[in-house]
């Protein structure tokens, strides 16, 4: 996996980075306790922009976890062209970010297909761009589902070695010491940023599918009359140019012609 924090057992897989999946299950067999896990995808008015993957722990997980730069393993990622921030204390959560920037939409789907694979989170999560004559449509589409709850996040060869859902028993040992389902210790959000508008979904662990689907158009009109403009100066120019010079050779022609000698 591409990030294993301690009392996680590290893994080594060929299918592509789950970041998602190794941040859960990192944080869910190491902490126990109430842990963020954000994703955000920022589409600039050119196509290009950037995926984000947070995780954030409160004072108790993050108590349990220990020293995030010392427990997070993130060679993987970078190898990847992800990069990963220090820590960073934000009110009562401590948040570790990894951004990965893209140039276009298709870019930017190999990104999103690294964050959860074919049976992870998020299903079928694509970014379309759309241009026209008057206006370019940008759009966000998929599917955030988390009702396959802990066993989503966990990798095959994992859940062949320590059980179904690649836990190795701890899961039902950590919500026994908790009191509570892990479901309530793991909130998922995506949120879309794109320009002239933004979604967030939201979701915890073992709670139902929910449509992602964001848009937003940005118009041509303006760009297209400064154009027209632009061009027609160009023409305008052009044509008092020649007329210009048309003219002056008139004027040197009436010239020349007035000071041949007269018969």
């Amino acid at each position: 996996m591409p990030l294993v924090a301690s009392g996680a057992v590290p893994a080594r897989t060929r299918r592509p980075l789950r970041l998602v999946a190794a941040l859960v299950v990192a944080v869910v067999l190491a902490a126990g306790c109430q842990v963020h896990v954000a994703t955000t995808v920022q589409v600039e008015t050119d196509g290009s922009g950037t995926v984000t993957q947070a995780v954030g722990f409160d004072a108790a997980a993050l108590a349990r976890v220990g020293d995030l730069s010392q427990q997070l393993h993130v060679d993987d990622l970078r190898a990847a062209g992800w990069t990963v921030d220090d820590p960073v204390t934000e009110g009562d959560t401590t948040w570790v970010r990894a951004h990965h920037p893209f140039a276009n939409p298709d870019e930017a789907n190999v990104v999103l297909a690294q964050l959860s694979g074919p049976d992870g989170p998020y299903k079928d999560l694509v970014v379309t761009r759309t241009s026209g004559l008057l206006s370019t449509t940008t759009e966000v589409t998929g599917t955030m589902d988390l009702s396959a709850g802990v066993s989503m996040f966990g990798d095959p060869q994992l859940s062949q070695t320590l059980g179904a859902d690649g836990s190795g028993g701890l899961v039902p040992k950590i919500e026994a010491e908790e009191g509570r389902p892990v479901g309530d210790m793991v909130d998922v959000a995506l949120t879309v940023d794109l320009p002239g508008a933004d979604e967030t979904v939201q979701g915890a662990l073992g709670s139902g599918p929910q449509p992602i689907d964001v848009s937003s158009s940005t118009g041509h009109v303006l760009s297209l009359l400064w154009k027209i403009f632009v061009v027609a100066l160009i023409v305008l120019t052009a044509v008092v140019v020649g007329l210009r010079i048309r003219a002056r050779r008139l004027r040197t022609k009436r010239m020349m012609r007035s000071q041949l000698p007269r018969r």
